[in-house]
Parts: structure tokens; C-alpha cells; sequence
């Protein structure tokens, strides 16, 4: 099913490919006519039967009368060509997600109000590229139905349900892993597009930002309101919807369920916040294809596992054998800070993988990040959340991980 994903994204692809090559060939033709628009040349060594070097020079010492006319007409065909181009990535993008079913973001912030905030805005992001996206009345009334709680996750039975009675080919889900909106405000998401048929993840990627990360030379640029910055990392975090999956080599990747992080920091839930960030750092990386939440949570459910960050090695092959993944993920949250006065905001993440099929340790590792660590020049590189610290901490994990050796 997975492959045949791809071989429908190709041909999207190929299709912008074309619009590309004619506004490429558009603008070649406008400027090599340009050069004629007082006439040929006359002399019978230079009538043209293709564009040579002596035909060119001559063209070019003539005057063009119209001149603007001839500066802005292939910038209008350019512009025409990007247009199309622009649109048919739309129609493609459309057709390849489907109708999508936008799923309330769980909120893991401190900010009772951060989903009725938030929500509109990532339904216009999405619907201002082209997609089409569930009315909320008609997925409301789904979730009441089937009595869903809890909407940052979704098994694989429900999406294929969703996806037969209401006709949805995707479904997007998130959560809200920061929202202040006070001095220096900060927002960050983590957000997935599950296939209703599979189950499968296709796309997933995280944003965040504060409000401070935007301050450029003499302290120009800063965003001081919670809502230019919204709006500035939903547009960063929609920006990645675009018609491309990771480069896998189906035969040499592994599949992955994270099970929920332990959380040993002061943060009420740093631990599913770094679960998910997990899901999208391992969608990233070429060798892993991680499970969707939801069937790992029905799992913990059905088999009882009580523990976070620890996982009982006779359950192994319990997980194993129902979601059919190589490897699971254990870990805890240690520090989860967002730092104060002169202290950077600070993250500590241990991570361990489980072979799955041998009931045995595969690797483990934990990383420190400070917000600090990667200055190099008048503040550049700082990073100024706890969230933005936690997730570069998870993507040092994750690049780790890669490198081993499965046996």
C-alpha cells in the first residue's frame, strides 16, 4: 500500500514537472524574440535558421523601441506560468490527500484556550493551499457518535471507519505542546496525516517559535502578540504538506512504536510532548517507519502496561506480534525548562530501543541540550524554548539511533 503511495506522488510530481519546464521555455522564447522586434537582418549571411552567436550580437545593438514592454512581458509569463504551476501543485496536493479530516489538537499547553485559538487557524492554513478539508459539524457529530475523547491520536479501525462513512481519505492530528501568549510569547506543535485506509503516517513534522526568534540586527523583528506568531509557525509547520515522503528503501527500514515517555520534569506533560516529537523525528529518518500513536496507546491499553518509560520484556512479543514492528522505544523525560534570568532553557531526554523479535536491548542514550549550545555569533543559533531544546534533543536521539546495527 505504501508503494503504491509513492508511484501516485511520482506522477503528481511529474505533472508540476511539466508546468515548470514551459514557464522555463516561456521565458527562453519571449528573450530570443525580443531581439527581433525591429525585424530580421537582411543580409543573406544572417537569416536565421536557428539562433547563432552573429545573429544574436546584431539583435542586440538594434534599440527596442518598447522596451518596457519587452522587460515586463516575461515577467508576466513567468508569473502565468507559476500561476498554473502553483495550481496544478494545488489540484495535485488535493487529489493526493484527499478530503482530510482535521482532528482538534490535544492540548498539552498550560492554556485552557489555546485549541479554540489555534484551530482556526491551521483549517485556513490548510484550506488557503488547496485541500479540502471535513466541515467541523460533520466530524463533530462522528466524534460524539463514537465517543472519542481524546483526539491528538486514532487507531486504525477508527480512520478506516471515518474514511468509509464520510468519505475522508486522510486525517490530520496534532497537539499544542506550548502556547504563551504573555512577554516573549511561544507556540510549538506536533502534528501527523495518517491514511484512513492503512493507518499509515504519510506525512508528519513539528514547529515552534518564540517570539524573540524572530529579532534581527539593532533588535528589529521581534514579535511581541501570540497571534503574528501563530500564524507565522502554522504557516512553517503547513509549508512541509508539500507532495514528497521520506527517501526509503522499504526493504531496509524498520518499524517503530514509541511508548509513552516517562516524565520525571516539572512539566505537567513534557513526556507525551517528547513521545510525539519522537513519532515525527523517526517519519524523518530514512531507515524508520514509526506506528501511529493511537495503535500504540490501544495496545498499552489492551495488554495492561501500566509503566512508563519501562516496558516488561515478556510484552514484547505481545506488541510485536499485534502492531508487527521491529523495534519499540522506551524512555523518560529527566528536565523539561524553560530556563530564567541568565539560565537557557534546558531539556534532558534518555531513550532506549528494544528489539523486538529477540526480546533484547538494541541501543540506549540520553542527551542533554541547553538552548545555549549552539551560539556562535551575537546570540545567532540560541534557542530560546524549552520545547524548541527538547526537540533538537529528540532529533540528536533519533540521528543516533540510526547508525545501529540491527542483528
Amino acid at each position: 500500500m505504501q508503494r503504491a503511495k509513492y508511484k501516485e506522488l511520482k506522477a503528481n510530481k511529474e505533472i508540476i514537472s511539466k508546468y515548470t519546464f514551459l514557464t522555463i521555455l516561456s521565458l527562453r522564447l519571449v528573450r530570443n524574440l525580443s531581439c527581433f522586434s525591429e525585424g530580421f537582418p537582411t543580409s543573406g549571411n544572417d537569416i536565421p535558421c536557428g539562433f547563432n552567436y552573429a545573429l544574436i550580437s546584431k539583435c542586440k545593438e538594434r534599440r527596442v523601441k518598447n522596451s518596457m514592454f519587452f522587460v515586463l512581458y516575461p515577467l508576466l509569463i513567468a508569473l502565468c506560468s507559476m500561476f498554473f504551476a502553483v495550481n496544478s501543485g494545488h489540484t495535485a496536493q488535493k487529489d493526493f490527500y484527499g478530503r482530510i479530516a482535521l482532528f482538534p489538537f490535544e492540548n498539552l499547553s498550560e492554556d485552557k484556550n489555546a485549541v479554540a485559538f489555534v484551530m482556526p487557524l491551521v483549517r485556513d492554513g490548510l484550506e488557503s493551499i488547496g485541500l479540502d478539508v471535513l466541515d467541523e459539524d460533520t466530524l463533530e457529530k462522528f466524534l460524539l457518535k463514537e465517543r472519542i475523547r481524546c483526539t491528538g491520536y486514532i487507531t486504525k479501525d477508527l480512520a478506516l471507519k471515518l474514511g468509509e462513512e464520510l468519505n475522508v481519505k486522510t486525517v490530520f492530528i496534532g497537539s499544542i505542546n506550548s502556547f504563551y501568549s504573555g512577554e516573549n510569547p511561544r507556540i510549538g506543535f506536533s502534528a501527523r496525516l495518517v491514511d484512513s485506509l492503512t493507518g499509515d503516517i504519510i506525512w508528519a513534522d513539528h514547529a515552534s517559535a518564540t517570539g524573540d526568534d524572530f529579532t534581527g540586527i539593532l533588535g528589529l523583528g521581534t514579535i511581541t502578540i501570540i497571534d503574528a506568531l501563530a500564524v507565522k509557525v502554522i504557516g512553517k509547520l503547513h509549508s512541509s504538506l508539500t507532495l514528497s515522503l521520506p527517501n526509503k528503501e522499504m526493504e531496509s527500514t524498520y518499524r517503530i512504536a514509541v511508548m509513552p515517555f516517562q516524565n520525571n520534569s516539572r512539566v505537567k506533560d513534557a513526556g507525551i510532548a517528547v513521545t510525539y516529537m519522537f513519532i515525527v523525528e523517526l517519519f524523518k529518518n530514512k531507515r524508520f517507519i514509526p506506528v501511529e500513536y493511537g495503535e500504540v496507546r490501544r495496545l498499552v491499553v489492551d495488554l495492561r502496561v501500566k509503566e512508563k518509560g519501562e516496558l516488561d520484556l515478556k510484552k514484547t512479543a505481545a506488541i510485536s506480534g499485534a502492531s508487527g514492528v521491529d523495534g519499540i522505544i522506551v524512555g523518560t523525560v529527566e528536565k523539561f525548562s524553560e530556563g530564567e534570568g541568565a539560565m537557557p532553557p534546558e531539556a534532558s531526554v534518555n531513550a532506549r530501543l528494544i528489539d523486538a523479535h529477540k526480546d533484547r536491548l538494541l541501543w540506549s542514550d540520553s542527551n542533554d541540550t541547553k538552548g545555549d549550545d549552539n551560539i556562535f555569533v551575537f546570540d545567532m543559533g540560541r534557542m530560546n524554548a524549552a520545547e524548541t531544546v527538547a526537540y533538537k534533543a529528540v532529533s540528536n536521539l533519533v540521528k543516533e539511533m540510526g547508525k545501529t546495527t540491527w542483528r
